[in-house]
C-alpha cells in the first residue's frame, strides 16, 4: 500500500468533558452554541458531561472554549479522549 505523505493526516478525535457545577437548561444552550461555533459537533451533551468530536490534524485550542464556559457560569473541570 502506497502512502502519500502530501494526504490530510486530519482524522475525527472524540473529546469527553466533565462539566462542573451542573449546567442549568439556558446553560446548555449556551454551550452547545458555543462548542459547534468553535468547530465541534457535539455527540452528547449533558448537565455534566459533553461528549464532542473534532476533525483537526492537531489538539484544538481549549482556550476560548473554557473562556466561553466561564462567561455563562461553567466549568470544564476535565478533558479527556474518548474511545
Amino acid at each position: 500500500m502506497y502512502n502519500d505523505p502530501t494526504a490530510n493526516s486530519t482524522q475525527l478525535v472524540r473529546y469527553h468533558l466533565h462539566l462542573s457545577p451542573a449546567l442549568e437548561e439556558a446553560q446548555l444552550i449556551a454551550a452547545r452554541t458555543l462548542l459547534t461555533e468553535q468547530g465541534f459537533v457535539v455527540d452528547q451533551l449533558t448537565s455534566d458531561e459533553a461528549v464532542v468530536a473534532s476533525a483537526q490534524g492537531a489538539d484544538p485550542d481549549w482556550g476560548p472554549v473554557r473562556e466561553g464556559f466561564r462567561q455563562f457560569g461553567g466549568t470544564i473541570a476535565h478533558i479527556s479522549t474518548a474511545e
